[in-house]
């Protein structure tokens, strides 16, 4: 997709199944299907735990966009994660983008600022490209006075939702 859909305010792991079976007989027979399960889920395991959520690239990226501008990095919090993929879940299921309608409801008291980039796009990279790119987004990235960041990101019939939720504390 090389449409790119951004807009701001002042945030998939693929599993594999796979199913053994076999004849035979005696005790063996019939624990080696165990056996072979459990090494499955052993496996499967490792490989997702290695698999990096596309939020954690997203968050190196801000990071290193605030970097090249002498700005300590942001810390991600799971309170404004789940608030930014929510928003990525709500513009996913409309398929176009829009702002959080209350940006401050369920971010709890303590903030001073808050800030809002959303897009969409084909990817994480193509998506976070556009908002560095557009003014008003990568002031939001490089806003001295922003610490923390929720990240949410949702992928839908091929699209790419993308919400930065940023929070000065």
């Amino acid at each position: 997709m090389s449409e790119v859909m951004i807009t701001s305010t002042l945030s998939r792991s693929a599993t594999r199944q796979h199913t053994t079976t076999g004849t035979g007989s005696g005790s063996r027979s019939r624990r080696m299907p165990a056996i072979v399960v459990v090494l499955m889920a052993f496996v499967g395991f490792g490989l997702t735990a290695c698999m990096p959520a596309p939020e954690g690239g997203n968050l190196t990226d801000l990071n290193e966009v605030r970097a090249a501008v002498a700005l300590p990095g942001l810390t991600r919090t799971p309170e404004l994660d789940a608030k930014a993929k929510a928003q990525a879940d709500r513009m996913a299921s409309k398929g176009t983008i829009f702002h959080s309608s209350n940006l401050a409801s369920g971010v709890t008291e303590g903030w001073s600022s808050i800030g809002e980039n959303v897009a969409l796009a084909g990817s994480v990279d193509d998506a976070q490209r556009a908002l560095e790119a557009s003014p008003g987004h990568y002031a939001n990235m490089v806003n001295p006075a922003f610490n923390q960041v929720g990240i949410g990101v949702t992928v839908r019939n091929g699209v790419t939702y993308v919400v930065q939720i940023f929070v000065s504390r």
